[in-house]
């Protein structure tokens, strides 16, 4: 494929979220720089041997990253493979990607071994139950999970959500949520991960985790979903 019929393809498409170089010297049009976002998941350089899942890889930018750095990939969207740009990716990537069209609450059935690291970026507020959301990737995280969402700033010294109605939010009737820093922390803490960093820029925020494994630390989900025996 040339530079011409890479351009065509990228044009052809309506919309596009990410904008990133997809093509040598091929830039999509998108709407949102992901690059600063890769830059504060602080991942490895050399990703050869890890596993990692990524939640709402919409056009691929991610994935396409990740696996750059010898990391084997996994994508889950809801949406299907060409609804984004994903499908475009692959094409002008020359490869193809291991991506699931699934829908985050049915992970668990998919039957995936856990992976060593699990990213959600970018899906926490589309979600109409934000918890089961965590809680539904919880076993497969065998080590990290980074979370990145939009967040309110609203009453930040204690837990608070602002519910979305209708198309209130950007026009967008796929916008549930908008959980403020300390909501997310308290949330995850209760779906048995362990908050070891967090940044917040404005309306949006990212939060590092690892897994706790302390004897209560599953009960309060099991109890609410009962994805296991409390």
């Amino acid at each position: 494929m040339d530079l011409v019929e890479a351009e065509k393809i990228v044009t052809a498409r309506p919309w596009w979220y990410h904008q990133f170089e997809i093509f040598p010297g091929v830039i999509t049009p998108g709407v949102y720089d992901p690059s600063g976002t890769l830059e504060k998941l602080d991942l490895p350089a050399d990703m050869t041997g890890m596993r990692v899942l990524e939640i709402g890889p919409a056009d691929g930018y991610f994935t396409k990253m990740m696996t750059a750095r010898g990391a084997d990939v996994t994508a889950v969207d809801y949406a299907a493979k060409d609804f984004y740009g994903f499908g475009t990716m692959e094409r002008l990537s020359g490869r193809s990607f291991n991506f699931i069209n699934a829908n985050i609450y049915n992970v668990g059935t998919l039957g995936l071994e856990p992976f060593d690291l699990v990213i959600c970026l970018g899906v926490l507020y589309h979600l109409p139950d934000m918890l089961r959301g965590l809680w539904a990737l919880r076993p497969l995280v065998k080590d990290r999970f980074i979370l990145e969402t939009a967040v309110s700033r609203k009453h930040e010294e204690e837990p608070f959500a602002e519910y979305r109605p209708g198309v209130s939010d950007n026009g967008d009737y796929t916008n549930f949520w908008s959980p403020n820093p300390l909501c997310c922390e308290k949330m995850l803490q209760d779906c048995a991960f362990t908050v070891d960093s967090v940044w917040v820029n404005g309306d949006r925020g990212m939060f590092h985790c690892g897994l706790d494994r302390s004897e209560h630390a599953e009960k309060k989900m099991t109890a609410a979903y009962s994805f296991h025996q409390v």
